[in-house]
């Protein structure tokens, strides 16, 4: 049982638990990267309508949103239809103890952050508690919310102490049967795709 806010404390991940992860990584990144630029264009898009309903059904006010880079769903073009929808944008900046949250809006000037990600030049941080829904990366999830990242951590800090709704974006090709887990990886309670939206079990599957 997994209660919103009430992560288990930190625990060492069992060798099994991170030589699955990162072999699972592997083959996951590889399927994103192979789906054609066109197609990818295509499938985002779909991402991007389903995720903008979703937001504008929604009660919320500051949404968070990753700024997309690689071969991750296109975010730019749902970033700009969330502003011009009046909704307060958050994106996360990187830095050595995690991530920041900072405001995004028109014409806000970027730079290139770690990893080569596109981030704003000017930092202005918003407290995670401010959020009220979190549309979040990965490189694969399951249908029970299981959700393996980049093997930073970053989001699993983040989202330990906040109860907004944690939606992520990702392609078909990115749905596992399970995501191997360790006790302090965050869920996440629904997925979007370009063919459905997953709404998941919120269960580790024990």
């Amino acid at each position: 049982m997994n209660n919103r806010g009430k992560e288990p404390p930190h625990r060492t991940e069992e060798p099994s638990v991170r030589e699955k992860k990162s072999v699972l990584r592997i083959r996951l990144r590889d399927l994103r990267d192979r789906i054609p630029a066109t197609l990818r264009e295509e499938k985002s898009e779909a991402i991007r309508k389903k995720a903008f309903a979703l937001v504008r059904n929604s009660s919320a006010k500051t949404v968070h949103l990753f700024l997309s880079f690689g071969s991750e769903p296109e975010t730019h073009s749902l970033a700009s239809a969330l502003l011009d929808a009046g909704f307060r944008l958050v994106v996360p900046v990187v830095r050595e103890f995690g991530l920041v949250l900072v405001r995004f809006e028109g014409g806000t000037t970027l730079r290139a952050g770690p990893f080569g990600i596109r981030e704003p030049s000017f930092v202005l941080p918003v407290p995670p508690e401010e959020v009220d829904l979190f549309l979040l990366p990965g490189l694969g999830f399951d249908r029970a919310g299981g959700r393996i990242g980049y093997g930073k951590g970053y989001y699993d800090r983040l989202l330990r102490d906040t109860a907004a709704p944690r939606i992520a974006l990702a392609f078909q090709e990115q749905i596992v049967d399970r995501v191997p887990l360790a006790e302090t990886d965050i869920l996440v309670d629904t997925v979007i795709t370009d063919k459905e939206i997953i709404h998941c079990a919120r269960s580790r599957q024990d």
